[in-house]
């Protein structure tokens, strides 16, 4: 169990329950904007290379953004999972605890900051 007190993991974990809605809301916006874009492009044949040029930017933009949200999605829900099983707070590295600070930070921190700049230099 980490050196976090009751009132501290409620906070955080409203935080996580918040941002976990607000990416799944995010996500659905996305799929539904791409079925929208779909609707309307069928049979609308685009001959303006320009047009295209500027559609596929922003299909890549939107892509690169819900690739970013799912994998935060997934982070979040790993930290909801910690929370549920008592090892939220500990870095999954080292153990040792990861610290309100930086939880509050980045509520779905699973390493400390020298393991997690560790494994980013990976």
């Amino acid at each position: 169990m980490t050196a976090l007190d009751e009132p501290q993991r409620q906070q955080l974990r409203t935080r996580l329950a918040q941002r976990q809605a607000e990416l799944l809301r995010e996500l659905g916006q996305f799929q539904r904007d791409r079925l929208d874009i779909a609707a309307q492009e069928a049979g609308h044949e685009v001959i303006d290379q320009a047009e295209v040029a500027e559609r596929r930017e922003r299909e890549d933009v939107g892509e690169a953004e819900a690739s970013r949200d799912h994998d935060e999605l997934v982070a979040v829900r790993a930290a909801l999972a910690r929370m549920d099983d008592g090892s939220y707070g500990e870095c999954i590295d080292c153990g040792v605890d990861i610290g309100f600070a930086r939880l509050s930070a980045q509520p779905a921190a699973a390493r400390c900051l020298p393991c997690q700049e560790k494994a980013e230099r990976r």
